[in-house]
This record gives C-alpha cells, sequence and structure tokens, in this order.
C-alpha cells in the first residue's frame, strides 16, 4: 500500500530516535542512526532535518546535555564537582571545562549553578527549570486520530499533524496539458543538476519528494475546456536552493521564466493514497480521491485550512516518468470559538429571494487591497446611479480561509428588475439565493462565525446546499462604516 511507504518516512526516523535515546551515553555516531532509519547517512540527514526541524547532531547534542542536567537536578548540592566530572564524561565530554561551556550555552547557567539552583537537598529552588530538550515522538507529533467513527467509513484518509516545510525547485506552466508540460521542464532541469527522480534509500523509498498542484485553479473544474496552470515542484538542498531565483507569488496566469525556489509552508493535512489503475490512467482515480475529501470533511470536526493543497508523486522510471501512485494533502484545521455556538448566537432560518445583481471582482495578492478596491468600485457605482440604499441588498463573498494568495473579494448589488447600465468595472449577473442559516455579527467576526458555522452545521448534521455563501452588508446608505453583517451559510 502507498500510504505505508509514506509513513515509513516518519516511522523509519523515529526508529533512528529511539536508537539515539538508548545509546545517549555511548559512542552513539549519525552513521549508526542512520543505519537504524535503513537510510544513506546523506538522505538521513536531510530526512531528519525535514522532518524534525533540526539536525540530527543538534538533537543528539541537546538530549545528552538536557539528560545531563536532569541527573544534575536529583544530586544534593553538597556532592561535590567531581559529580559534575562524572556527569560529563559519562555523555561523551571528554573534561569538565568543554562540557560546561557546552552547558552554559544550553542552559545559560554553568553546572555547578544549575546544581545550586535545581539540585536535590539543599539547592535553591524546588522545582526544575521547564527547558528540557525532551525526547522526541514523531509518531505523535505529527500524526492524530480522526474522530472514532471515521476511521470505518474512511480508513484510507489519515491525518497528519503537520506536514514540515520543505525547500524546492518548482516550475509552473500555465496552458494546455499543463503537467505534462511542467513535468518535462522540471525533468530537464533535474537531469542537469545531476539529480534523479527515482533515487532510492538503502530502505527502498524516494530519496526526493516531488509535489504538484494547479496553480492558478480553474474557475470551474467541470469544464475541460478551461485552461489553468500546474506546478511541479521537487525537495532540495539548502546550497542548490540559494543559486535559483524566488518563484512568483501564487495565481498568475502565465508559465514560469525558468525553474525557481519555492518554500512549500506545509501545515496539517488529511492524506490518501492514490494507485494508477490497470491501463496506467490515474487521473480519474485522483478526482474521485478528491471528492471523497469532500464527503470526509463533511462528518469530521474539520474545516479547510487554507495552505497549499499537495499531489505527491511517488514512483519514476530511471527517464524520470511518473510510473507510480500519488498521495493527496487536503489541508485542514479545527474550527475556533465553537462552543455552545446555538446558545451563543441566533441562529435565523431566511429565504434569500433570486433576482439580478450587479458586481465587482477584484482579485491581488493583498487581500486587504483587494477588499478595498471593490468595496469603492461598487459603492461609487451605486451613487452614480442613482440606487436606492433602502431597496437594494448588498453582498460580498471572497477566497474565504485561504491563507495564500491570491485573493477574491466580490461585491453584489442587488438591482430592480429591468434595471441596465454600462460600466468598464461593473458586470450583471443573476443571483440564485436561496435557503440559509443567518447569524448576524460584526465584520471583526466574521470568520470566526463562518468557522463555527461550519462546526454547527457537522454537529446538528444539517445538510449544506450548492448554492452561493454570502455575507450580507448592513450599511447606513452607500457608505461606511457598516451598521452589521449577517453571515449567510446556504442550507438545504
Amino acid at each position: 500500500m502507498l500510504y505505508t511507504s509514506f509513513m515509513n518516512y516518519y516511522e523509519r526516523i523515529q526508529n533512528s530516535i529511539d536508537f539515539i535515546e538508548t545509546h545517549l551515553t555511548d559512542d552513539c555516531t549519525v552513521e549508526q542512526a542512520a543505519k537504524e532509519a535503513c537510510m544513506s547517512t546523506a538522505v538521513f540527514y536531510r530526512m531528519f532535518l525535514s522532518i524534525a526541524g533540526f539536525t540530527v547532531k543538534e538533537y543528539i547534542r541537546r538530549r545528552r546535555l538536557s539528560s545531563a542536567a536532569e541527573e544534575l537536578t536529583a544530586l544534593p548540592v553538597e556532592t561535590g564537582n567531581c559529580t559534575i566530572t562524572d556527569t560529563a564524561m559519562k555523555y561523551g565530554y571528554t573534561n569538565s571545562d568543554a562540557f560546561s561551556r557546552a552547558f552554559k550555552e544550553e542552559f545559560s547557567l554553568n553546572p555547578s549553578q544549575f546544581k545550586l539552583l535545581y539540585g536535590g537537598k539543599g539547592c535553591v529552588r524546588t522545582q526544575p527549570p521547564a527547558g528540557f530538550f525532551r525526547r522526541l515522538n514523531i509518531m505523535d507529533e505529527y500524526f492524530e486520530l480522526n474522530d472514532a467513527a471515521l476511521p470505518e467509513q474512511y480508513p484510507d484518509i489519515k491525518l497528519l499533524k503537520k506536514l514540515p516545510s520543505m525547500k524546492t525547485a518548482c516550475f509552473k506552466f500555465f496552458g494546455p496539458d499543463p503537467e505534462d508540460h511542467a513535468f518535462s521542464v522540471m525533468k530537464e532541469w533535474v537531469r542537469k543538476n545531476g539529480i534523479k527522480l527515482n533515487l532510492k534509500t538503502e530502505s527502498g523509498e524516494s530519496a526526493y519528494r516531488i509535489f504538484g498542484f494547479n496553480n492558478p485553479d480553474p474557475s470551474n473544474p467541470a469544464d475541460q475546456t478551461e485552461t489553468y496552470g500546474y506546478e511541479v515542484c521537487v525537495t532540495i538542498d539548502e546550497a542548490l536552493y540559494d543559486t535559483l531565483p524566488d518563484a512568483p507569488v501564487y495565481g498568475a496566469k502565465n508559465s514560469y521564466d525558468c525553474v525557481m525556489r519555492k518554500t512549500i509552508s506545509g501545515g496539517k493535512y488529511a492524506v490518501v493514497s492514490v494507485k494508477r489503475g490497470k491501463d496506467g490512467d490515474i487521473g480519474h482515480a485522483i478526482m474521485t480521491a478528491w471528492q471523497r475529501f469532500n464527503k470526509w470533511m463533511g462528518v469530521s470536526k474539520f474545516i479547510w485550512g487554507g495552505h497549499q493543497y499537495l499531489e505527491e508523486h511517488l514512483g519514476f522510471s530511471d527517464d524520470d516518468e511518473h510510473t507510480g501512485g500519488v498521495e493527496l494533502y487536503m489541508p485542514v484545521q479545527e474550527p475556533k470559538h465553537v462552543s455552545q455556538f446555538s446558545a451563543d448566537h441566533k441562529l435565523t432560518p431566511e429565504t434569500i429571494p433570486a433576482g439580478k445583481a450587479a458586481y465587482c471582482r477584484i482579485t491581488g495578492n493583498d487581500s486587504e487591497k483587494a477588499a478595498f478596491e471593490a468595496w469603492n468600485i461598487m459603492l461609487e457605482w451605486a451613487n452614480k446611479s442613482g440606487l436606492s440604499a433602502s431597496d437594494c441588498r448588498v453582498f460580498m463573498f471572497g477566497s474565504g480561509f485561504k491563507r495564500e494568495p491570491p485573493f477574491f473579494h466580490e461585491i453584489m448589488i442587488t438591482v430592480p428588475d429591468g434595471f441596465s447600465f454600462t460600466d468598464d468595472k461593473v458586470k450583471i449577473k443573476d443571483f440564485s439565493g436561496g435557503k440559509y442559516m443567518t447569524v448576524l455579527t460584526d465584520s471583526k467576526q466574521q470568520f470566526e462565525v463562518w468557522a463555527a458555522m461550519e462546526q454547527w452545521r457537522k454537529e446538528t448534521k444539517t445538510k449544506a446546499a450548492r448554492h452561493q455563501w454570502v455575507t450580507e452588508w448592513l450599511l447606513d446608505g452607500w457608505h461606511f462604516p457598516e451598521k452589521a453583517v449577517k453571515v449567510c451559510y446556504p442550507v438545504g
């Protein structure tokens, strides 16, 4: 199963940590720890840093010093410096001076001062410091159990607490068949730089991680004719990373000029494996898996996280053709401020009628700037058009919980039947309306209320509807400040 390979990155690093912990007082080497992880030393260095967030040598050094410090807290103050020398020798230091320098760098106190403050009988303070560098448990750190009922329904979907940030080389192509074009450029680049996508560790796992994602996403995924972009990212070391230019901010509808660098920020993800079909096709299976994710989200405690979704490509041939499966990473987060939501907020059912709406949508890398521009255009237009603020309703929707650009904001103002106009920036469309559950709030709390509404829907098993989610802004005329904001959650 492909997910087993994915898990092994973490399990094997955990094996090396377990080995290190049982040999803190021995002459433990990085090469021995790498062997326990079934990786070459070079790959082990890179994978340990990527997953743990610090180097293996730093982990060994700090764990030895913290273990030595814990032993010193158990020693009575009246014991002499010989106990410090013994502790230094026990944890691999050839003399007490070297141990004292390293100890002071870690704890800002030399061992004698530390023992006087935190030692056993006769010490100044009775509680040991909280700054010990604790043993790392990768599996507890990165994985958590789903809701109790979910594994039975979705045993294939696992929850990764935190995908670490990764430095990558990346290339994006915007146009027809962007995946093929992006991969072809990346394959040429990795060959020139001596990288083999199918290079394996000693345990048979991929030495490099290859990710991809739509950039930008198609606005209508069901439209097979729509042009969109695809970006391919390959993890690389810092030396090669430093030679590349920075990739543009996400979302421009064009190709990169060359292979560039980008740090994938990581975060919490739900993960599922997708296998290639007998005919070699994997596209349909990927689409089905994303649809399955949407159903999982509907019954889990999580909401969409907003950080970058990812497709990790597994398995490459000698000529760098992708022959294996794919791991899909759905960004998730736990909603905030959901306790006692129904008790603290007045939920009001409302049917918003369908009709015509004038609108302006602004997209940009600065969310606040895009919103400000859209509001200015629509309020100026409404004033110029002589519309009555008391007869029109003002709605807004945008990028939601998305944390990475591009961001968009669309402002809609309902208009009377038969109303017509001509404007370069403002267009007209049909607003479908529908049934909503609404909550009055203020602009500062609207995102928290949206998250709480999603959790409320799950807890009450309310069916979400497909019509447009919106916030209604209650203005005093065509200007700010607003009187209130109404969150309108579409329900069936």
